[in-house]
């Protein structure tokens, strides 16, 4: 019996119910916040020594308290071994990654004047931002690129980079070459939810930044949750996410691939697929059991795909409505009018239009982000971008005459408000001076 991307039948009527059970199927346990908080209560009280259990306990790595930060000439080291190959591929999608960051780079400085007063608005970097790469089950070289590029392409002064290490106690060399592709400053052998607690809280080894950023696991993602009460996280990015809607105008063996490639980043990787047709979606699911016994990561890919759904939805406002409840990570649409589709759908992080979009590309290569937020909250913002490294510093600039102007209106406001002390402390300038 075929078991990977089970059938649903979507209506008009029940694709908000349908949505919202697939979100719960991948809610996070109560267990593994427990879990998480008491990772980072312990990394808080111990710092180094907790870092160092964990290293251990997660990692399978007894590190010294010396080895957790990654010295230069490792780094150096890592960045000779992995080849030109790989530092071209790097240098590569780095350029593309700032090229279409720069477009959204604010002006310098916003100058506004408006009868009496001038308001003032400069973009300033923030002063440090801590980078989380994932590792464990793969290497993600581009996440660092994604994270730290962008943060020093917007002026960072200080980027740290956290990464687990691999069973030999070294980050992976393909990370540490990105490491330096990227400009990063400080690199530390430390994972999960115990890196991002040194990263918020600091350590003996790890001075705390000002903002935490990056994709990772349930682990990852619930610390940076409970840390943000307390320093600044970008949002909930992790584990991946990806909804394919093809039609019959779409070649099988694409929605079979792409679902794939997403998938294997392991069990928890929500990936479905929506349609119109059960017997499409058969077509598709066939395909994938036929690549499946060629594939390496088979067992991520199967554990992924069992959890996983193809949707049947009896009509384009059906499946359009179910995505956008959903609220996917990555939407890749296939359909015959796939433009027009990508109009109608509004609350996934990105979308990927048309064959020649897939997935991966917008992971490496396309320019775009790939830190985008998980768990339904793309529904409310889109993906990491160079603003996220940006403070924007307001100041203002008011006139005798300006003040004047205003006083009325702030008056009525002040007092509508029960807060008559916000128009006296206005008033007192004139005052004194007998002008009112």
């Amino acid at each position: 019996m075929n078991s990977i991307l089970p059938l649903l039948k979507v209506s008009r009527r029940n694709f908000a119910a349908e949505a919202a059970r697939i979100r719960d199927r991948f809610r996070v346990s109560a267990e593994t916040h427990g879990l998480v908080f008491d990772i980072i209560a312990d990394i808080k009280k111990r710092g180094d020594a907790a870092l160092l259990e964990y290293a251990e306990r997660f990692d399978g790595v007894k590190l010294q308290e010396n080895e957790l930060r990654v010295e230069d000439s490792e780094i150096d080291e890592a960045f000779d071994s992995v080849g030109p190959e790989l530092v071209r591929a790097l240098r590569f999608s780095l350029r593309r990654i700032r090229k279409v960051q720069l477009a959204l780079f604010p002006r310098a400085r916003r100058l506004v004047r408006s009868e009496g007063f001038t308001v003032m608005a400069r973009s300033l970097p923030l002063p440090s931002v801590g980078c989380y790469a994932p590792g464990g089950r793969a290497a993600y070289a581009s996440t660092v690129l994604m994270t730290a590029g962008v943060a020093k392409l917007a002026g960072v002064p200080r980027v740290v980079l956290t990464s687990p290490p691999q069973r030999d106690g070294k980050v992976s060399p393909a990370v540490l070459a990105a490491a330096k592709v990227a400009g990063v400053d400080e690199v530390y052998r430390v994972g999960g939810a115990q890196a991002i607690s040194a990263l918020a809280y600091g350590t003996e080894s790890l001075s705390r930044v000002d903002k935490i950023v990056g994709p990772g696991g349930a682990y990852v993602s619930v610390a940076k949750r409970l840390v943000a009460a307390d320093v600044e996280t970008d949002f909930y990015a992790g584990p991946t996410e990806l909804i394919v809607f093809a039609d019959e105008h779409c070649n099988p063996r694409f929605p079979a691939w792409d679902i794939i490639g997403q998938a294997e980043h392991g069990a928890d990787s929500l990936s479905g697929l929506v349609t119109y047709s059960e017997e499409y979606a058969n077509e598709v699911r066939a395909e994938i059991l036929k690549l499946l016994p060629t594939l390496e990561r088979r067992e991520y890919i199967e554990a992924s795909l069992e959890r996983g759904f193809s949707a049947i939805c009896d009509s384009e406002s059906t499946a359009c409505g179910f995505i956008d409840a959903v609220a996917p990570e990555h939407l890749e649409i296939l359909t015959r009018d796939y433009l027009r589709v990508g109009e109608r759908v509004e609350r996934a992080g990105v979308k990927l239009l048309g064959p020649y979009s897939p997935c991966a590309a917008s992971d490496y290569v396309a320019g775009t982000d790939h830190v985008i937020p998980t768990a339904g909250f793309s529904a409310s913002r889109g993906a990491l971008s160079v603003l996220d490294f940006l403070k924007i510093d307001w100041s203002v600039l008011g006139t005798e005459a300006g003040l004047r102007g205003v006083i009325e209106p702030l008056k009525a406001l002040a007092h509508a408000e029960g807060l008559p002390n916000h128009y006296l402390s206005a008033r007192s300038r004139f005052e004194e001076l007998g002008q009112l």
